[in-house]
């Protein structure tokens, strides 16, 4: 028989992805055929850390669709796309920590340390691939596509197993 906990978790799970989500996707949509503003804030960031080793880098709105390209002497080196922001990926870690809840107080200040992390270790993806765009643009599609996909969760699992461990002290202590 399955165990009813299980159930419980893979519900809340779901439920809080799918909420979550359909908020995101009504938001981020609402800002078409422009880039949303945390895009937008996220390329800028990543375009300014950029620009203290990099000169002439900047971050401008794409004029044709919703990404921010982040240039290089009026040059695109790479475009920033709602999907480079990290929402994703953060909506994934809040499911899996509400779901597997402790205390309301350890379940908010888990969450919103492991947000801020999560949008640290986003920064670090993007400026990483400006880098290998610019300098090694043949290795770009890979780095993009699988290495730093799977190296962002992988840190998420990371972080769920440190939850999961906090959490079962706290209810064995």
């Amino acid at each position: 028989m399955v165990n009813k906990t299980i159930i419980l978790f893979i519900v809340k799970f779901i439920g809080f992805y799918l909420l979550l989500n359909t908020i995101y996707g009504f938001w981020y949509e609402s800002f078409n055929p422009v880039a949303d503003p945390l895009t937008r804030v996220v390329t800028h960031q990543c375009a300014n850390v950029i620009s203290w080793v990099e000169p002439g880098v900047k971050a401008e709105p794409y004029p044709r669709g919703p990404e921010v390209s982040v240039k290089q002497d009026d040059k695109v080196v790479i475009n920033v796309f709602e999907g480079c922001n990290g929402v994703n990926v953060m909506i994934v870690f809040l499911s899996f920590v509400v779901a597997f809840s402790g205390t309301w107080k350890s379940t908010i200040a888990f969450s919103a340390a492991g947000i801020g992390v999560i949008y640290l270790a986003n920064l670090g993806r993007v400026i990483t691939l400006f880098f290998i765009a610019k300098y090694y643009p043949q290795s770009l599609y890979f780095f993009h596509k699988y290495l730093f996909t799977a190296g962002l969760y992988l840190f998420v699992f990371a972080m769920w197993y440190l939850w999961i461990e906090k959490f079962r002290r706290q209810n064995h202590a």
